[in-house]
């Protein structure tokens, strides 16, 4: 049980400085996506036919994500507002929910695979997942940067 609530404190703790990244103005975010979509494209070595079609794929994929995401984060900042408060019972139904959260992340990349498969070969949808680890990578050293100036 102590480790549901750390691992739930420490995605409530994940959330808000998400949420502190997507409190930029909409200028920043825009010129975020442009790096993004920059250094994706030069990742993944996309010829121009692949990423007319890769593009709409992509970001579907993430606006259901985000989706799955921003659930998660409310249920979770409830339960972690609302902790001394629960019964043990209500909080085994968020612990249970933070798992349903993660599946529902699963499943979404298992469907996308697919579809990314569709449009891109194997070794370019590795290197997607592998851009988009560094990328992340990338912004917290940015954000981390930026807090010690």
């Amino acid at each position: 049980m102590k480790r549901i609530i750390i691992l739930l404190l420490a995605t409530v703790a994940l959330s808000f400085a998400f949420n502190s990244c997507s409190n930029n103005t909409k200028k920043s975010q825009e010129e975020l996506k442009s790096q993004k979509i920059a250094f994706l494209t030069q990742k993944l070595e996309l010829t121009p036919a692949e990423a007319e079609k890769f593009w709409p794929v992509y970001n579907e994929y993430w606006e259901r994500k985000y989706k799955i995401i921003g659930d998660k984060r409310t249920a979770m900042k409830y339960c972690t507002e609302n902790m001394r408060s629960m019964k043990e019972e209500e909080i085994a139904k968020y612990a249970n929910m933070y798992i349903d959260f993660q599946k529902q992340e699963s499943e979404l990349l298992a469907e996308f695979n697919g579809k990314f498969r569709e449009i891109l070969p194997p070794s370019k949808v590795f290197k997607l997942y592998q851009a988009d680890y560094e990328f992340k990578t990338y912004l917290l050293k940015q954000i981390k940067e930026s807090g010690n100036k």
